[in-house]
Formats: structure tokens, sequence, C-alpha cells
């Protein structure tokens, strides 16, 4: 029965990461990683076909979290990394049919059609918005809606949060989502009079105060796609992995934690780390605590469909320069959104050839997401033809489905924070960490990874 001081139930980035930080900061202890498939990454990972460059999940990070850089730096990686075009703060909404410029400054946000002139004048009075209700944790829709009107809460932040959540605004908690937006108002009163504020302190420092990404961040990933940070996990730590390990319950006896596997393996530690999705966590903690079971299985999912298509540029009557673009559901139509990529990543698509990367389902629309292939690709290719005017068929075709895809943090998600982190501690040495917690990109999975590893 194999016994270590720690074990990391997990390999996506979040274990990964834990396992890294451990072998960095305590490299006397005994730790090893547990993977349930045959390969690691969970769904960050790319496949190379033809000449594509096909991310299953995640396209980057933003550069702006000195850890991932660190990290990036550790694995000896800073060289491979690839920051995103310049082209990269073009970035359209699609409203009416058309898609739309989004404005990167207050006079373009004025001139632009993407709202109405009432909607452009409501956003400008962001200043004098009411305030928030004393002891409420308000979804993201009504903080937009409060702050800077219904429009703009329409057309702008709902497919953002579509986008980046795959969720609906209106049932998505502002303080977990977006913690410093609920910050920035605390303290300034005003959204506009913060980002003025912290403008003028990072120019002080000369930096940047805030990038077309967002605030203080450009999209970064590596050269050949996101798998080169987990193969480079791999290498570095393949004799502290075991792959083909499918943890099935969790028990705790004599102060150890007994991990259980379908192969009927039975493996013990003194310290536990859970770096699987919430709901595989909560299935397989059954037998060790119904009050982590609970909490853990209450954080939902939302399916994402990511479907990823090859084509003749000559194809596509449609400029190609820039992100892409998201449609707010009041469009009517089925995608989420679409990124070219390879209008912003470098050699992701032959030459003469273009990638588009579609999303489709979200919280909002868990049916398209669940379509059979023949479906979905049907729904992808009408949608696409009709908003970028393209011709004839893609020449490649690359479908990546996650029933679970993006965890939900739905109003009320920092109270069952609360109950899994009291019910860790009545336990006693196990941890959570994973994208279902305190945020869902990859720089928020590292660092929380790195602060698990410094108390485990």
């Amino acid at each position: 029965m194999p016994e270590h001081e720690i074990a990391i139930i997990g390999g996506g980035i979040s274990g990964l990461s834990a396992l890294h930080f451990i072998r960095l900061l305590k490299p006397e202890q005994d730790v090893h990683l547990y993977e349930a498939e045959s390969r690691l990454g969970g769904t960050i990972g790319t496949d190379n076909i033809e000449g594509y460059s096909f991310d299953r999940g995640p396209n980057g990070f933003l550069d702006r979290e000195p850890l991932t850089l660190q990290l990036a730096e550790e694995l000896g990686l800073t060289d491979k990394l690839e920051r995103a075009g310049e082209n990269v703060s073009n970035r359209f909404i699609l409203r009416d049919g058309k898609l739309r410029a989004v404005p990167m400054s207050p006079i373009k946000f004025m001139m632009a059609d993407i709202l109405p002139v009432m909607g452009r004048l409501r956003v400008m009075g962001e200043p004098f918005a009411k305030k928030r209700p004393d002891g409420i944790d308000e979804s993201i829709y009504d903080f937009v809606e409060r702050r800077i009107g219904r429009d703009a809460a329409d057309y702008l932040v709902q497919p953002m949060v579509s986008g980046v959540y795959g969720g609906v605004a209106s049932k998505l908690s502002l303080k977990s989502c977006f913690p410093i937006m609920r910050e920035m108002e605390n303290e300034y009163g005003s959204l506009f009079k913060a980002m003025i504020s912290k403008a003028k302190k990072a120019k002080a420092k000369g930096k940047s105060g805030a990038g077309p990404s967002g605030p203080g961040g450009w999209l970064t990933s590596f050269e050949g796609g996101t798998e080169t940070i987990i193969k480079r996990f791999e290498e570095k730590y393949i004799n502290q992995i075991t792959k083909q390990s499918r943890a099935v319950e969790i028990t705790k006896h004599n102060n150890l934690y007994r991990i259980k596997m379908a192969n009927g393996t039975i493996v013990e530690a003194k310290s536990l780390i859970l770096a699987l999705p919430a709901n595989h966590a909560a299935e397989i903690t059954c037998e060790l605590s119904s009050k982590l079971t609970s909490a853990l299985g209450s954080i939902p999912y939302a399916p994402i469909a990511v479907v990823c298509l090859g084509y003749n540029e000559k194809n596509i009557d449609h400029d190609l320069d820039g992100f892409g673009f998201l449609v707010p559901s009041k469009e009517n139509i089925k995608i989420l959104g679409s990124i070219w990529t390879s209008s912003i990543f470098k050699n992701r698509a032959p030459q003469g050839m273009v990638q588009l990367r579609t999303m489709v389902g979200g919280d909002g629309d868990h049916a398209s997401a669940e379509l059979s292939d023949n479906e979905l690709l049907k729904l992808v290719t009408d949608d696409l033809d009709q908003i970028m005017n393209i011709s004839g068929k893609p020449d490649i075709v690359k479908m990546y489905r996650w029933k679970y895809g993006i965890p939900q943090f739905l109003i009320g998600h920092s109270e069952v924070m609360n109950r899994i982190e009291d019910e860790t501690k009545t336990l006693g040495n196990i941890f959570v960490t994973g994208n279902a917690y305190y945020g869902i990109g990859l720089n928020d999975c590292v660092k929380q990874s790195f602060k698990v590893a410094s108390l485990v």
C-alpha cells in the first residue's frame, strides 16, 4: 500500500501547479500526483492536426499575474511565451445582425453605434449611479444595470459573461466573479473614478493601467498552444505522477487519508489535495464527510462545446483583423461567439488558411451543447455563414465537448466556499484547488495552487 506525505488527486493545471510549488517550496516532502485519464492537463491542451493547432479549452492567460510568469520561468518556458498580436484589441459585438467594434476609449465609445445614443449617455453617467443596497450578494447583471444601464448590461456585459463564464449575468455573483469591480465601487464610489485613479498611479510607476485584454494584462499563450506547459510539467515530474489511476473513494483512518482507486489500489497520505472538478470531488468524498460532499456538489457547471474550423481565407468575405466577436443573447443566435485564433496567434493554421474557434452552449443553453456532431456543425456553420459571409464548407473540423465545462459562481457562492473551508479545516490536512472555487482562469488556478502548496 503506497503511502505519501502528500497526495494530489487530479492532473489538470491546478494539480500540476500544486505539485510544482510543493517540490519547489518543500523539496524534502514526498508528494505524488494521481490522474484518472491517460493524459494530463484536463481541459488544457492542444491537438496539432494537418498544420492546425487546436486548443482543447482555454487558449491562454493574461500576463498580469506575476506568479504565472514566474511559473513559466521556473519551468524553463519563458522563451516559449507568445503574446497575442496587437490586433487583439479589435473586438466585436453582434448587434442587429452586424458586427460592431467595441470602442476602447470614451471618445470612440460616444461615437460608436454599439449602443443607442441614450444608452451611451447612460454609461457616461456612471459616476452618478445609485449605491448598492446593503447586505446583498448582487448579480453581475443587476450591478451593471444599476451603474451603467440596461443597454450596456444586455449588449456589452452579458455577452462578455457568456464568453468568459458561459454563464447568465443575472444568475452570477458579482463579488465572486469580479471582486475587483465590487471593491472599486466600495472604495471610490464609481468605476470611472476608480479607473482614473488607478491609471494615474500606474502611470506614475511607468506601467499601463489597463490593456485591451483586461486590467493590466495582455492575452498570452505558448508557442504551439497550451499543451506546451502540460508537456513540460510531465517531463519534469514524471516520477511523481501516476496516470490512469482514478480515485473513487476517500476515507480517513488513523489520521491518514485513504484513497481507493478504480483498479483496486489503495493509497494513503498524511495530507491530501483535491485538484479535480468540484462535482467529481463531491462523488469521492461521500464516505469522508457529508458536509463537504454537499458543499462541493452544490457548485453547478455549464456545458460548453468548442467547435474549431479551418477555412481557406478566400472563402471568408469579412475582415479578420481582430480577436473575434461575442453574441448577446438578445440577438437570438445560438453561438456564444467566435475567436479568430489564427489572427491573434502565429502558426495556428497553414498558410492561406484561417482558424475559427466557436463556443456553443453555456448555462443559458444546455440543449445546444448536447446536439449531435452533425447538428452542432450545421448550427455553427449556419450562424458563421450568416454573420461573416462565409462561402463553402470548412476544410477541417475539430470538436471538443465539456459536459462540465465551466463552474458557475452563482449568487451565494461565497457562502458555499465558507462551508467548504470550514469543513476542510475540521477534517484537517485536506485542501481544494481548481477553477471551481476562487476564479476560473489559468491565473486563478495557479494562485490558488501556490496558496495550497504553502499551507499543506
